[in-house]
């Protein structure tokens, strides 16, 4: 590609958009021009300097969207040289539709459709197969969202519903359901800060817990339906309504 074009689209693609969720947008523009080869394969990335000065936002932003890029396996961090574009690899196939997911906020519904098939299952089938060990092991990670910080939650949340997928025994499950969790990973922050959601989530994961403790598959599935779907509705109401601290 003509670098001088290159720079133009990169200029384009780098504007920011001034609207709630800065990280997300970062992560998108990156993406894009990963997608459009404005940065190629093998390509560094810019200094996390420069590239808090193209789009107007923080440094800690520019680390966060550089973070979610490497979880998403686009970007790969080399010690003592920098981040820079992988090359394509059969990995990436779930990546493809992560970025899909994230350049295409209006597949929301579509998401939490889809999601909800399989972790309300592995829910239903964790109740069934429940240990006493993989009981204990999810009270323990509910304590852990309730006493960090809220940088840390979205670690502990991604954990609780990978066990969960564990305990089915199935690999399949575990890996869509990993697949899933990269994309949970990066709308997280958007919907936590709104008044109410981290007692929400809270109580909507103890209730997941005290079904799978039960050993009822039916209140189990329940509950990890009713939990996706307030989860949609309050990462909804924010792209709709943009920045604010009441409730969904």
């Amino acid at each position: 590609m003509d670098r001088g074009l290159g720079m133009v689209m990169q200029n384009d693609l780098t504007k920011h958009r001034g609207r709630p969720n800065l990280t997300r947008e970062v992560v998108n523009a990156m993406a894009q021009l990963v997608m459009e080869r404005v940065w190629s394969p093998g390509d560094p990335i810019p200094s996390e300097k420069e590239l808090a000065a193209r789009f107007g936002v923080g440094r800690s932003t520019i680390r966060e969207a550089v973070q979610s890029l490497v979880t998403l396996g686009v970007v790969e961090v080399r010690h003592g040289e920098g981040s820079f574009v992988r090359e394509p690899t059969s990995e990436l196939l779930s990546s493809a539709f992560l970025w899909g997911l994230l350049l295409s906020p209006r597949t929301i519904g579509d998401f939490t459709e889809f999601r909800i098939c399989i972790e309300a299952t592995c829910a239903g089938i964790a109740a069934d197969k429940r240990s006493d060990d993989l009981s204990q092991t999810l009270y323990e990670v509910l304590a852990l969202m309730k006493s960090s910080p809220q940088n840390e939650v979205v670690c502990h949340d991604n954990r609780f519903h990978i066990l969960i997928a564990e305990a089915t025994g199935n690999p399949i499950f575990i890996k869509v359901v990993q697949t899933l969790q990269s994309t949970v990973r990066l709308w997280f922050p958007i919907t936590y800060s709104l008044t109410g959601t981290a007692d929400d989530t809270l109580a909507e994961h103890r209730a997941i817990a005290d079904a799978i403790r039960d050993r009822s598959p039916a209140a189990a599935r329940k509950a990890m339906r009713q939990h996706l779907s307030k989860a949609s509705k309050r990462l909804r109401y924010l792209l709709t309504r943009g920045p604010s601290r009441d409730r969904a």
